[in-house]
Order: structure tokens, then C-alpha cells, then sequence
């Protein structure tokens, strides 16, 4: 039997015998060239035969050089030039008007921000094509925006309860008026999962990785021509073209995924400020992001929230050191409900000790030895090696002493601390993003950002020393929000409790005894300030050739854009012919535009020149 192939919209291909269109003949098309140092946009011919549906935003071949590329058409203009040279477009490759001006507009500012060619957002700003969804919308004009007078409200809303997030969209979409959205970014899946089990005043339009490619561009579609409420979305939802005067509320700005992985590395908050002008921008988090904290102190966000909020009285805390352990809380916890317990660490042991000398355990390689698994050998954890009848190297002991304990060990633990009770581990590969509905009183133990949603008489947070010691620029940010969140999801019932292990004269145990991760972040800024650190810097990383980069390192000592103390080299990988090393370089925040030239510039001229290619990322989650 032949093999049925999938319906296909038929495309439109120009003709052989091409006559050029009457009216407006030359088309100016953004094209996807690959190469940096070339142009944007460049002009074609437009065959008269499909000079109708030729409108800017539709999607086209076109001929470049050798080779057939994609293009977005940009706009059409009357022969003013020699159009002798010029070549036909291909064909029509989708009717349906896409790249309007809004999205123009965003994806340029982009590129200027991040130095980076209009294709690169592109490929992130619109979906990938499926013809199937596109039939019930050929020969409907997508709505454009109608330009409105500009009632803008930037603001900041702290989240003190597990609800807020759900809270807050519900009184936005309430409020929204004249015909206005709600676009709402959230950082993964789960976040989606967990907004749609609430009851939403209007059903959303869901842009997200998780469903079918089809389905994506098919809801892609629905936003752009039937104008819906809300939109709820991960990351390159951001470029969705609005209503003027709608609102982007923003949940975790600070979260690694709402970063993107791909060159140029734009993140969700720089985005959504560029596109500030046209819509109000709500942040909101357990604790915010430092750059969010630095526009609401200089007065440009407005806190919705003023000053921190007392702990609800129903809850007791309790801080490592203290006279009630962490078993104790969940032991009574367990009485009144469920339990959480958080930990950084996964797996069954992370390293391991001689009992005898305290010697921490080292494979012959150099790297530590862990157990994967209960009454297995010692592996390395860099060459994977195992170790069948391990011996101290110092003083040839035999018998083991754990030192870093993962959620599999505590598990069984505390299963046998407090017996008669169902376990649960949520952890990475392994997540569960809602609690599973029982009779009994259930004990979650679960990764930090695995932690289901649910209901919790008490919350246990480990491994919070390792967690805000950890060498990162976001560290801080990301222990901060973990805390917050996770007391968060304490239920408001009597005798419920938090165990935070952390001594009680840490500052973040000030700041939650206060309730007050606003104010935690406040002063971090003196310090990020003081160590020439973002928010009050902007950074770029360049990875590429050793030689290269040590020759720009000399030509930028007595360029006053950058600090002096900004440039850091060191080796991070070496291929067989040459060493690959990294540079970082900063700048203050009020140079910014200069910034993002310079890199514009320097990537353009190392493509005419044609040297070695180098990686940047301008404003990277981390250094």
C-alpha cells in the first residue's frame, strides 16, 4: 500500500515567465542570511501574480547567493531604483501575516540590546510553522493594535502566601478594560500546570514548549487573531504581540529558565522593560531579583506591598542550634498533616570519610568517591571508577563515615524515625508537581525546585549552608527564593511549624523571622554595588581562541568603557590545535548602549576581516 502523506497547504511558487507586479514592485524582506556583517534586510522583485498576498509578515523563499533562504517581508515600496539586478522571490511560503510592527519593533530592540541579527529572536519570537493550523486563518487580517492613550503602571508584588501567584492573576484579569490582555510569563511546565488546576475567570491561551508543535502554533495563532484575555506562557511567550495598554505580569524573573539558552541569551526581564512604553509590567516573587529591586528603589516599579510583613503567629520557627530538631518538627507535623522536607543534595551518599582519620575519600584520579546507592561500592565521581574494598589512604581504614547525605539516605532515615508513615521523593528525572491525594498523612522529601504542590502542616529546609555558599553570581537570589516559597506553602493552622537550618544570627534568618526577603535583597545591593557587580554593571562572556582573546584583551586596556579590573582570561578547554580560553568583560549600567555597540561592532568586524569566531553573551545568568 503506498504510504499516505499528510495534507500540505499548496504553496505558491512564482511562475517561469515572471511578469513584475504593477504596484509597488520591489519587496523588502529580512532575511535569515547566517552571516553577521551582512545586512538585514534586502530587496526583491515582486511577481504580479502574487503581488495580493505579498503584505508585510508573510513568510517567503527567497533567492540568496547560491542558495535558497527564508525571509519575513518587511514592507513594499515603488521602483525608485534599478531593479535590473534584482532577483524574483521564490514563493510564498505562508500567506499568514505574522512579523507585524509590533513584533518588528521588539525584535529590533532586542537585537540592539543584545548585539546580536534579527533572525536570532526570530527563531525564538515565532513558532515554528505547521501548515494544518494555518487553513481556518487564510484570508483573515491578523488584529493590529490600535494605538490608545498610555495608562501605564509599573509595579512589584511580594508573595507571602502559596496562592499569590494564582491571586494575582485573577485581579488582573478583573481589571483588565477597552479591549486589553493579560499576557503572564511563568518559568517551566509545572508552573502552567499548576495555574490551570485553578479556577482562571477566562480560559487561557496556553504557549508552551510541553504540547505538540502543531498545537503550539495553532494557539500562536488564536492570540494573534481572536485577541484573547489571557495569555499564559514560558519564555519566548514574552514576544507575543498585545493590545496597547495590556499587562505582562512575570513570575520569577530571577529563574535560570527564563533565560534563554540559545544565542544571544536574551532573558525575559530585559525584554519585557524594552517593551515597557506600550504595556504595564507586573513582577512578582517570594523574593525578587536584584535588578527588579534596584528600579523599585530608584522609584520606577512601585511596590504594591509597602514594607515587610509580620510571620503569621500560627506558625512557629525553629533554627539550627536550637532545643527542637528537625525529626521533632515532623514528627508533630506528621500528626497534623503533611510534611515537606527540602534538600540541595539528590541521591544516596554524595562523599564519603575514613571513620577513623575523618580522611575524605579520593579515588586515584583525584576526584571524590560518593555511593550511588545503598550497599553499593564507592564510585569517582570524575572517572567512574569503583573502589570494591575501599582503604583510607592515610591511615588504611576500612569502614566508611558519610559526609554529604542525598535525598534517597534521609529518606530511609526517616522512614525508620518515624515509621508508619508513606514517603515520598520528588527530585530531578524523577519530579512530582502535585501532591497525590491520601487519606493518610503523607512525609514529601523532594529536591529545591521539585516540590510538589499541596498542603503542609511543616516544612523542613536543609542543606541551606551549602545552598548560600554556593560560588554564583545568583546564588544569594536563588537561596532567598527557595526559602521564601517553601515557608510559603505552610498551612495557616494551629501548631504548624518551619525548621530552617541555619543559625538564628544569619542574616537570612533575621530576614525571615521579619518575613522580609525585600529587605534581604535591599542589602545585598550595597554589596553587589561596592563589587562592581550586576545590577549596577552589565557583563559579557567571550569564549574563543586564547591568542585572539589575549590580543583584544591588549587593545581594550585604555578603553574607558570598561572597568579596569574586568578582564579575567582562563583556559577552559583546549582543542588539538589550539587553547579555547574565556574573557569577561564589565561595564556600568549607564553605559549600556555603548556596551551592546561595541559587541555589535566587534562581531561585525570580525566577520569582514574574517578571523577566528568568538562566543558572546552579553548579560549571561551567570559568570
Amino acid at each position: 500500500m503506498a504510504e499516505v502523506k499528510p495534507l500540505r497547504l499548496k504553496t505558491q511558487r512564482v511562475p517561469k515567465n515572471v511578469v513584475v507586479a504593477i504596484a509597488n514592485p520591489i519587496v523588502q524582506i529580512c532575511v535569515d542570511t547566517g552571516v553577521y556583517h551582512l545586512d538585514d534586510v534586502f530587496d526583491y522583485l515582486v511577481p504580479e501574480s502574487l503581488s495580493e498576498i505579498l503584505v508585510p509578515g508573510v513568510f517567503v523563499d527567497v533567492p540568496f547567493g547560491p542558495k535558497q533562504v527564508s525571509g519575513y517581508v518587511v514592507s513594499r515600496k515603488s521602483s525608485d531604483l534599478d531593479t535590473a539586478k534584482l532577483k524574483f522571490i521564490t514563493r510564498v511560503i505562508s500567506p499568514i501575516p505574522l512579523l507585524n510592527g509590533e513584533l518588528l519593533e521588539i525584535i529590533s530592540d532586542v537585537c540592539a540590546r543584545y548585539a546580536c541579527k534579527p533572525w536570532d529572536v526570530i527563531r525564538s519570537a515565532i513558532p515554528g510553522r505547521v501548515a494544518g493550523p494555518e487553513n481556518q486563518y487564510l484570508g483573515r487580517v491578523a488584529s493590529e493594535p490600535v494605538q490608545s492613550k498610555v495608562n501605564l503602571h509599573h509595579s512589584l508584588t511580594v508573595a507571602t502566601e502559596k496562592h499569590g501567584l494564582v491571586n494575582e492573576v485573577i485581579k488582573e484579569v478583573s481589571g483588565l478594560k477597552n479591549g486589553s490582555q493579560l499576557l503572564v510569563i511563568v518559568p517551566d511546565e509545572r508552573d502552567i500546570a499548576h495555574l490551570l488546576s485553578e479556577d482562571l475567570p477566562v480560559e487561557p491561551i496556553v504557549l508552551t514548549t510541553e504540547i505538540s508543535k502543531s498545537q503550539r502554533y495553532s494557539n500562536y495563532l488564536r492570540t494573534r487573531f481572536e485577541v484573547p484575555k489571557l495569555i499564559i506562557g514560558t519564555r519566548s511567550a514574552i514576544f507575543t504581540p498585545l493590545a496597547f495598554n495590556s499587562k505582562i505580569l512575570i513570575f520569577n524573573d530571577n529563574d535560570e529558565s527564563m533565560y534563554e539558552r540559545r544565542y544571544p541569551g536574551w532573558n525575559v526581564r530585559d525584554v519585557a522593560l524594552l517593551r515597557s512604553g506600550d504595556h504595564s509590567l507586573n513582577f512578582i516573587s517570594s523574593a525578587p531579583s536584584a535588578e527588579i529591586v534596584r528600579l523599585t528603589e530608584l522609584g520606577w516599579i512601585k511596590m504594591k506591598q509597602e514594607g515587610p510583613r509580620p510571620m503569621i503567629k500560627n506558625i512557629s520557627l525553629s533554627f539550627a542550634g536550637s532545643r527542637v530538631s528537625d525529626i521533632s518538627v515532623i514528627k508533630s507535623g506528621l500528626k497534623l498533616g503533611n510534611v515537606l522536607v527540602v534538600m540541595a543534595e539528590t541521591g544516596y551518599i554524595n562523599a564519603i570519610a575514613c571513620q577513623k582519620c575523618k580522611n575524605q575519600g579520593r579515588c586515584e584520579c583525584g576526584g571524590k568517591l560518593f555511593i550511588p546507592a545503598k550497599d553499593q561500592n564507592p564510585i569517582c565521581f570524575l572517572c567512574e571508577a569503583q573502589s570494591k574494598n575501599w582503604k583510607c589512604t592515610w591511615c588504611g581504614g576500612e569502614n566508611i563515615r558519610s559526609l554529604g547525605k542525598g535525598t534517597n539516605r534521609y529518606a530511609e532515615e526517616i522512614a525508620k524515625a518515624v515509621p508508619g508513615f508513606r514517603v515520598i521523593l520528588s527530585k530531578g528525572g524523577a519530579r512530582i508537581d502535585f501532591l497525590p491525594e491520601s487519606k493518610e498523612n503523607l512525609l514529601v522529601i523532594a529536591s529545591y525546585g521539585c516540590e510538589p504542590k499541596g498542603s503542609y502542616s511543616a516544612v523542613v529546609l536543609n542543606s541551606l549552608e551549602s545552598l548560600t555558599n554556593r560560588v554564583d553570581l545568583r546564588s544569594l537570589e536563588y537561596a532567598r527564593r527557595a526559602i521564601f516559597e517553601n515557608l510559603n506553602r505552610i498551612a495557616t493552622i494551629p501548631g504548624a511549624a518551619g525548621y530552617i537550618n541555619l543559625s538564628p544570627e544569619n542574616p537570612v534568618s533575621q530576614s525571615i523571622l521579619r518575613r522580609d526577603s525585600y529587605g534581604l535583597c535591599v542589602s545585598e545591593l550595597a554589596d553587589r554595588k561596592s563589587s562592581a557587580l550586576p545590577p549596577f554593571v552589565r557583563i559579557a562572556t567571550l569564549v574563543g581562541d586564547a591568542s585572539a582573546l589575549r590580543q583584544l584583551s591588549k587593545q581594550l586596556e585604555t578603553n574607558d568603557l570598561f572597568l579596569e579590573t574586568s578582564i579575567i582570561k582562563h583556559t577552559v578547554g583546549r582543542d588539538s590545535n589550539s587553547s579555547i580560553a574565556k574573557m569577561i568583560l564589565r561595564s556600568k549600567i549607564e553605559k549600556s548602549t555603548e556596551f551592546s555597540e561595541f559587541f555589535r561592532d566587534l562581531a561585525r568586524y570580525r566577520g569582514i576581516k574574517g578571523l577566528s569566531p568568538i562566543q558572546i553573551r552579553l548579560d549571561p545568568f551567570s559568570i
